[in-house]
């Protein structure tokens, strides 16, 4: 099999390397982009926008369950999570669509398949339509990713949990709904879910939730949460799991040395990441890994391979866009200094207050 060559290769279409593959074929330079799945990456598909298009759809339910406080009067009203779904799906058409044309307008090759390290700087991809094409970049650009963590907790895995991507293509409204994890993710599922109908109890290991930031934020923010009707278990740890989310599941959990049962219809795990960086032949062209899996950079993102790159969560950033920093595309600014990267801003979703003469979702 003949090896094509490219002066760029991007191995993943996130924030961080579709928009360095469309300003580096803008500039002349001959671009391939390797996607396994979500054109885009996960913020337009799975993650960011999906999320908050749903989570918009729960505070326009939560609105209207709350009318009467503020004069207006309602008849009856129901959750169809099928059209949930697909106002969500609409966007996300719109959105790959949008990103096709930007692949089209820049020159940058979109390539969909899995690839694979045959050595330095140099890929084999499964394309997804099926044969094998053999890429080798002059520089290469590692925008892997991650993906939800699975805790090792006994009977959890055979439980099939929910993650944020199964549980954003939900066509029905989870009687009860555990969530597991008291960041981000996990709380702005809850509140939606809860704002749908659903009973929610949220379960962490910490001693308050969203663990990294102030006590006081994270002690209002679970003051609202209740108000919504929520449960939550702090400094609880989930011993086991027994069943299968969706069709019933009972997870036995030890707080302050007493243990409860929970039983539930769902199970959503958000406690955490995992990146992309396992198979597909890092060690091979070269890479280092750190002990969590990550991607070992330095302050300008160069890994330990000579002219390779990581970009974006699979290097360790924060999985937030709020980057401070001058990190350029080919690292030769016109002063000719050499950019770096600068720490990140501290930054989080916004989780609305609630009306006046708020009462629990029924």
């Amino acid at each position: 099999m003949s090896t094509e060559r490219y002066d760029d290769l991007v191995l993943g279409s996130g924030a961080g390397g579709k928009l360095l593959s469309w300003h580096l074929a803008r500039a002349g330079r001959r671009t391939a982009v390797v996607e396994r799945r979500y054109i885009g990456g996960s913020c337009p598909n799975i993650n960011c926008l999906p999320s908050k298009n749903e989570v918009w759809s729960a505070k326009v339910a939560d609105l209207i369950h709350h009318a009467a406080a503020f004069g207006v009067v309602t008849g009856s009203t129901a959750i169809d999570m099928r059209r949930v779904r697909q106002r969500k799906r609409d966007m996300v058409d719109g959105l790959i669509a949008m990103h096709l044309d930007q692949y089209r307008a820049s020159g940058a090759e979109l390539i969909m398949g899995t690839a694979r390290f045959l050595g330095p700087k140099t890929v084999e991809v499964r394309l997804n339509d099926g044969g094998r094409r053999t890429l080798a970049g002059e520089r290469v650009f590692l925008n892997l990713g991650t993906h939800a963590a699975i805790p090792p907790v006994p009977g959890l895995a055979d439980a099939r949990p929910l993650t944020n991507i199964e549980l954003l293509e939900l066509d029905r409204l989870p009687e009860h709904l555990v969530v597991l994890g008291g960041g981000y993710v996990g709380l702005e599922f809850a509140q939606a879910y809860r704002r749908f109908g659903s009973r929610v109890t949220v379960i962490d290991n910490g001693e308050h939730l969203l663990s990294r930031e102030d006590p006081d934020v994270a002690a209002e923010l679970r003051r609202i949460l209740a108000g919504d009707g929520i449960d939550i278990l702090l400094a609880a740890d989930v011993l086991d799991v027994e069943g299968r989310s969706g069709e019933g599941v009972r997870l036995r959990v030890r707080t302050a040395g007493r243990e409860q049962t929970i039983a539930a219809s769902d199970v959503l795990v958000a406690t955490g990441r995992t990146p992309n960086t396992a198979g597909i032949g890092l060690e091979i062209a070269g890479v280092e890994l750190d002990p969590r899996g990550y991607i070992r950079v330095n302050d300008r993102l160069e890994t330990s391979a000579p002219d390779v790159w990581a970009i974006g969560e699979c290097a360790g950033s924060p999985q937030t866009r709020r980057w401070r920093g001058s990190a350029s595309a080919n690292g030769k600014p016109a002063n000719g200094a050499s950019r770096r990267v600068s720490p990140p801003s501290r930054s989080a979703p916004c989780y609305a207050r609630e009306p006046p003469a708020r009462t629990p979702a029924s």
